[in-house]
């Protein structure tokens, strides 16, 4: 039910408020005249119109009354609907949290492993320099040992 839907409820009631208020005052001044003087043919049409008018203001208030309970009802059934789905949205908010939560921790420890591997091959680089660095100063002192001149003991 929209504003404007609610405004034109709201002014047929105050319309059939101000009718039915006037409708009753006549309905009352009528009654007490006909009861006075029922042989009068102009107090009963009076209290007859009166009393038509008030039945009608009692079938209209009536109508409106229907008309508004049918609204309040589907907007009761659009609401239990819209409810329903919103609690499977729930579900599914929780269930995709869940799986966002459990991608972050992958991701996360993806994040471990990889700074893991990138340390482990840091120290691996260094150790193959370390031998590298090793097999050279090896090789350099071994060339230096086999390459020296020889002594010869009998000149001395």
């Amino acid at each position: 039910m929209d504003k404007e839907e609610t405004n034109k409820f709201d002014e047929k009631i105050k319309s059939l408020r101000k009718g039915f208020f006037s409708a009753l005052d006549d309905f009352k001044k009528y009654y007490v005249f006909y009861n006075k003087n029922p042989e009068v043919d102009e107090y009963q049409n009076f209290f007859a119109n009166s009393k038509g008018q008030l039945q009608n203001y009692n079938s209209d208030i009536f109508l409106l009354t229907n008309q508004i309970k049918l609204k309040i009802k589907n907007l009761n059934d659009e609401m239990r609907v819209v409810g329903k789905k919103l609690k499977s949205e729930k579900e599914v908010n929780t269930e995709l949290l869940k799986l966002i939560n459990k991608i972050q921790a992958t991701q996360d420890g993806s994040a471990t492993m990889i700074d893991d591997a990138k340390d482990e091959y840091n120290i691996q680089y260094y150790k193959n320099w370390e031998l590298i660095f090793l097999a050279f100063v090896f090789f350099s002192i071994s060339i230096n040992l086999f390459t020296k001149p020889k002594i010869n003991v009998s000149t001395a």
